[in-house]
């Protein structure tokens, strides 16, 4: 009978327990919902806001070009996930197929880093240094050590 009194005891404490955690979770004030981080176009964020929007399009529409060669690269990467779930592996067909999908990722990171020099052509020295910050804070496209 003690045992399965304490056995109680403890259940009631571990349920009051999570009761509470709960209710004072709930209370507790939920942060400023931050705007998404955005990949490559959170590099303007301290551009202006006219900028911002001119160097979102500019990517969307690199992007847009290089739709043929993302399936593409998608295409390959579901023919690779086929040969290797094969009984032989076909080691020609598999470098054959990376070789296709690496290809097809540079062109596609190609026409995307031509449209951000394309966009950086056009700024001031004071909106291009801003977007050198930002390139260079994500690492993306400029090694961190360019901010200095």
């Amino acid at each position: 009978m003690k045992i399965a009194l304490a056995l109680s005891l403890a259940l009631n404490v571990f349920i009051l327990g999570a009761a509470v955690g709960a209710w004072i979770w709930r209370l507790a004030p939920m942060p400023a919902a931050q705007p998404a981080d955005q990949g490559l176009a959170s590099a303007a964020q301290a551009m202006a806001p006219d900028q911002r929007q001119a160097f979102r399009q500019a990517l969307a529409k690199a992007r847009s070009d290089a739709q043929p060669d993302s399936q593409a690269a998608r295409d390959a990467r579901d023919k690779l996930a086929r040969l290797l779930k094969e009984a032989d592996l076909d080691r020609d067909a598999i470098d054959a197929t990376l070789e296709t999908t690496r290809a097809a990722d540079i062109r596609v990171r190609a026409r995307v880093e031509a449209a951000v020099m394309d966009f950086a052509e056009g700024l001031d020295s004071q909106s291009r240094a801003l977007l050198i910050d930002g390139l260079s804070s994500r690492g993306q496209i400029l090694p961190h050590s360019a901010k200095k």
